[in-house]
């Protein structure tokens, strides 16, 4: 049944929306593919949505709950031709009357949407720039020796990413690793783990996160193994504009800016992670 009676009608977000989901990322030039919805409506459950106005589908967004810390809000996505009728913000009222139970909410903005999030009582927490790699020649090789992550891994590799990221995500990492084997790798010292990365495909570019180090020249080393598997391919890769040497990395090895994001959280931050150790997130709608 319909959330609100009003012009504006919210539903739950189900599979049969997917090609809603897929006509909007589009328009926007958002980079999921139809697997992504799939992965987020699976996962999301309560907390996604699907907005109508007058009966016709114009607005999308989904929500990943991780108990006990936050939840993350994604793909809030408006046609258009809809735009400036309420619809993102009645979205995101229902989300977070949906969420603000569950722990602090965050997301990370787009440029556009950070004043209305900030009207809903959001804060900034940091800037995120997205870096693009066209197909160029001349990657370098890895100059360590790194292995490929694999399925028995994956427990031990989430253990050591609640502290990073903040929170347990383990059937995020699955996902990941399930669906890009070939981007996931990891570097080791006297038997322990001390760097990972993932990765993913996009209808754009191939995306590689999250990445996570003791050190940039160990992202280096990891994001140049994952590129590695995939010549003739374009990338991005999402990281915190505070690391400055990293991003001259990124520069060095033929990245250039696409675009920024806005890391915000509405309520009381409890679990920020560390960010010193995150060299790439996951993706916006991911964290």
């Amino acid at each position: 049944m319909p959330l609100s009676a009003s012009e504006i009608t919210l539903c739950p977000l189900t599979m049969a929306d997917i090609l809603l989901g897929m006509r909007l990322k589009e328009l926007a030039h958002w980079n999921q593919l139809k697997m992504d919805w799939e992965f987020l409506i699976r996962s999301g459950t309560a907390g996604n949505f699907v907005a109508s106005y007058k009966g016709k589908e114009a607005g999308t967004l989904t929500t990943l709950f991780y108990p006990e810390r936050f939840s993350w809000i994604g793909m809030v996505l408006v046609d258009p031709a809809f735009r400036g009728l309420g619809i993102g913000r009645t979205l995101l009222a229902e989300a977070i009357k949906e969420a603000e139970n569950k722990g602090t909410i965050r997301l990370d903005a787009t440029a556009q949407g950070q004043k209305l999030y900030e009207t809903l009582g959001f804060e900034t927490e940091r800037e995120i720039i997205r870096m693009q790699r066209p197909n160029l020649p001349g990657l370098p090789r890895p100059e360590s020796k790194l292995e490929p992550l694999t399925p028995e891994m994956l427990p031990q590799v989430a253990m050591l990413e609640i502290p990073v990221f903040g929170a347990d995500r383990q059937l995020v990492l699955k996902y990941l690793l399930e669906n890009a084997p070939v981007y996931a790798w990891y570097t080791h010292q006297k038997g322990e783990i001390t760097g990972y990365c993932f990765g993913r495909s996009g209808h754009h570019f191939e995306q590689i996160g999250p990445i996570v180090a003791q050190h940039p020249e160990d992202a280096r080393q990891l994001l140049l193994a994952a590129m590695g598997t995939a010549p003739g391919k374009s990338f991005i890769i999402d990281s915190g504009i505070h690391n400055k040497t990293w991003l001259d990395i990124l520069q060095t090895l033929g990245f250039t800016p696409q675009r920024t994001f806005i890391r915000m959280y509405r309520g009381q931050l409890l679990y920020p992670g560390e960010p010193g150790r995150q060299y790439a997130i996951a993706g916006p709608e991911l964290g």
